[in-house]
């Protein structure tokens, strides 16, 4: 029906002098029976009701730009090419009422939001001589705009004054948008008066600047628009952006928009938005799509593309046969070491994992009709872990109901298991790190805190540090972090003369910090401590009986690597390392096995086998016979772990790697989502996943469970 599009314009129209046009929905209510009456005035609030909480995610997206704006823009030189008399590089500042400061991985997650849309305009841009028309579909109080038309800005130079744009969203969004520019005398004088276009009712016009209401659900207004626009001719670029706009369309009606897109010559097509790569049951995909839901805004289209292939193809189908895409992550590795190096210096940076995790739910896409059209930087496609070519095995996996377990909702604690079972879990972190230790008892599933029973002083509250039990009556805690930039370097024994209470005694201070490290027993006296977040050795030896610490000689090479696997089976005296990142932030894909000789105090490193399978950070180990090493967890940043792929088991003597696939029935209802959590074996060779947890961007937190793998079937 003509002009209905415009109809919740009309009232904010009368008071800019601009003309409404007569809604016709109104004309054909008045020929409808009292009950259809009614029926269509409540589909036309439910429809006004969502389109309203749509428009609320860009307050929340806006709010948490400027976060970025406000802490990375100056810190990142981005102001060096800034005319002096203006000061600063700043425009989100504009159209957020008070700044807010979010958490590091939310800042860094926008911050490559804002990067992979202008430097795709950027790509485009240096590949052509032409006019180039950005169309922002769904803009909200985008002001990318203001910050590619400002002249004070000298790198603006280098579009030779060859953009324009076009901003396209809900009615009540650009009238308010409107206000703000013609309120604001630094974005007023960068596009100039806003007037009503000489030929198009409703649509602003700016300097280069176009401003129009648009229901994109709605592809004929759309296409009417764009032909009204003169965007059909073939003397300019087109460059149409997508930021997590389509995402709340159905896949029908927002593949319609790429199609119509499509047929307009040299044009371009940038989408971000999210993907569910590991279904919509894995714990960070759960947990964004119930956001947008509770917030009446569901993803809609998501759910058909849900990973980079169905993105991939999506485009093809819909006329854009010449593609680049990929996740956010790949976009992060084509970004310069320079630049990435400047981004990492401004805050200090400890949630990889969550990084991992908002790279992986985000697709980045490029597609054009100009099949001449040279992408660089192209985004680079790892070696990925292909399931379908791994044996898979299936043990019993099951979640066990504690009392009191509330009591496990936090991450980056350590914990460690007795003789008897019991499992003593330290520290960690909730909203902020915590200073109790816990008792654990799988088989009662009980949970107590020990704390109040223990005696003298005790460690200051930390995270990402190590506990591990030499015998029922002595557990050794190592390092760990209080803030990012506030590591330790102390060791405590956790100790007790049974049945009396615990205690924590101060041991020996380590040669330098370490946190994100790994430890293990290796006898029943000494604790071997690897890697970490360190500028120390690989390898140290805590001794209990001579509570010192020694450097063990190394033959072979292991590099000191963060948040590794870590396992040691004392009866072979075999070892295996796996995974972990180094200084550079490189992922290892090397299952490092090692021996230890006692007397010669040597660690041997035997063989260093790879593989995608292994290339994970933050994951735990165990051995569950005297050959099978169980990995579980982790994230890797070339494929998020899947049901099957979550958990893998390998030989250490053949290197055949076996996937673990959970049940269907368990993955569906939530497994743990594998981030800061704790793996330990009962003497029954029950496996426990406990603790742990992560804050999903922007989306809330999910604390987890505890799962338990039957490990007696497992390695059957």
């Amino acid at each position: 029906m003509k002009n209905r599009l415009w109809k919740p314009l009309a009232p904010i129209m009368n008071k800019t002098n601009m003309v409404p046009l007569v809604s016709e929905l109104e004309n054909e209510q008045n020929e409808l029976t009292p009950k259809q009456a009614r029926q269509a005035e409540k589909l036309e609030r439910r429809k006004k009701y969502a389109d309203l909480a749509i428009q609320g995610t860009n307050n929340s997206s806006i709010a948490s730009k400027r976060s970025v704006e406000r802490l990375y823009m100056h810190r990142m030189d981005a102001n060096k090419n800034i005319d002096e008399k203006k000061g600063c590089n700043e425009y989100f500042k504009y159209f957020v009422g008070k700044a807010l400061r979010r958490s590091p991985c939310i800042n860094r997650g926008y911050w490559l939001r804002i990067y992979a849309i202008k430097s795709k305009i950027d790509s485009i841009a240096a590949r052509t001589d032409k006019p180039i028309t950005v169309i922002n579909l769904g803009c909200g109080f985008d002001p990318l705009p203001f910050q590619l038309l400002d002249s004070t800005n000298k790198e603006n130079s280098r579009y030779e004054g060859r953009l324009s744009f076009v901003d396209l969203d809900y009615p009540e969004l650009l009238m308010e948008k409107k206000r703000i520019i013609e309120s604001t005398p630094e974005l007023q004088e960068i596009v100039g008066d806003l007037k009503e276009h000489p030929r198009l009712q409703h649509v602003l016009q700016g300097r280069k600047y176009l401003a129009s209401p648009c229901d994109l659900n709605s592809v004929e207004n759309f296409v009417k628009l764009m032909d009204g626009l003169e965007l059909n001719d073939t003397s300019s670029i087109k460059i149409f952006v997508a930021e997590v706009s389509l995402a709340y369309m159905t896949s029908e009606k927002s593949n319609a928009i790429i199609l119509a897109c499509s047929k307009i010559p040299n044009s371009h097509f940038v989408v971000l938005e999210q993907l569910v790569p590991a279904g919509p049951s894995e714990p960070f995909s759960r947990r964004m799509l119930y956001h947008f839901k509770k917030n009446d805004s569901p993803l809609q289209s998501v759910l058909d593309h849900q990973t980079k292939l169905a993105q991939e193809q999506r485009f093809r189908l819909y006329g854009f046969p010449h593609t680049n895409i990929g996740n956010m992550y790949q976009l992060w590795e084509s970004i310069s070491d320079e630049i990435k190096q400047k981004v990492e210096s401004v805050e200090p940076f400890d949630e990889l994992e969550e990084f991992f995790m908002f790279c992986h739910h985000y697709v980045i896409g490029h597609g054009t009709n100009d099949q001449s059209f040279g992408f660089y930087p192209k985004l680079k496609h790892a070696e990925e872990l292909n399931p379908s070519e791994l044996p898979v095995k299936k043990p019993p996996i099951d979640f066990l109901p504690f009392d009191d377990g509330d009591l496990l909702q936090r991450k980056f604690g350590s914990a460690t298991i007795l003789p008897n079972d019991e499992i003593i879990y330290s520290q960690g972190c909730f909203n902020s790190r915590l200073k109790d230790t816990l008792s654990i008892n799988p088989i009662l599933r009980h949970i107590r805190q020990i704390d109040p029973e223990i005696i003298g002083e005790t460690p200051p509250e930390r995270m990402c540090h190590t506990l591990t039990s030499l015998n029922e009556n002595l557990c050794v805690l190592v390092g760990g972090r209080g803030g990012p930039n506030k590591p330790y370097s102390d060791i405590w024994l956790l100790h007790r003369k049974a049945p009396g209470p615990w205690q924590w005694t101060a041991g020996p201070f380590l040669p330098e910090t370490r946190f994100r490290h790994g430890a293990c027993a290796i006898s029943s006296t000494q604790v071997l401590i690897f890697g970490g977040v360190s500028e120390g050795q690989p390898f140290l030896i805590y001794n209990a009986t001579q509570n010192s610490l020694t450097v063990p000689r190394v033959e072979g090479s292991v590099p000191l690597v963060a948040s590794p696997g870590l396992a040691y089976n004392i009866k072979t005296r075999q070892g295996a390392i796996t995974g972990g990142a180094d200084k550079d932030g490189s992922i290892s894909s090397a299952l490092s096995v090692f021996s230890y000789d006692e007397i010669t105090n040597t660690i041997k490193v035997v063989k260093q086998p790879r593989h995608p399978a292994f290339k994970r950070y933050g994951c735990k180990t165990i051995f569950i016979d005297d050959d099978a090493l169980l990995i579980v967890g982790g994230f890797s940043p070339d494929v998020l772990f899947d049901q099957h792929s979550t958990i893998v088991e390998t030989s250490l003597a053949s290197g055949k790697v076996n996937l673990v696939s959970i049940p269907t029935e368990v993955w569906e209802r939530g497994i743990p989502l594998m981030a800061g959590f704790e793996l330990q074996m009962s003497s029954q060779r029950d496996v426990y996943v406990l603790g742990g947890g992560a804050v999903c961007y922007g989306f809330g937190a999910v604390w987890n469970s505890v799962m338990r793998i039957k490990g007696a079937d497992l390695s059957n």
